[in-house]
């Protein structure tokens, strides 16, 4: 999924021995997240503390670079 415009957040949800877990990283950093299969949905910071505004999400399986599936 290319990234939503103002997208400024990321938040990977994932499972840790059935417990689930959650992490929120700024958009630039998205190559951390490489060799961890989580949900990523896009986030928009909008105003106020921890305000956010979901703009999609897709599963990613741990491969990066992060590739356009093929129909």
């Amino acid at each position: 999924m290319k990234t939503p415009r103002h997208t400024t957040h990321v938040r990977l949800d994932t499972q840790l021995g059935g417990t689930p877990r959650t992490a929120l990283l700024a958009v630039k950093d998205m190559d951390c997240m490489a060799g961890v299969a989580v949900e990523v949905t896009y986030l928009q910071l909008l105003r106020g503390k921890d305000n956010y505004r979901e703009l999609g999400s897709f599963a990613f399986d741990g491969k990066w670079p992060i590739r356009e599936q093929e129909p």
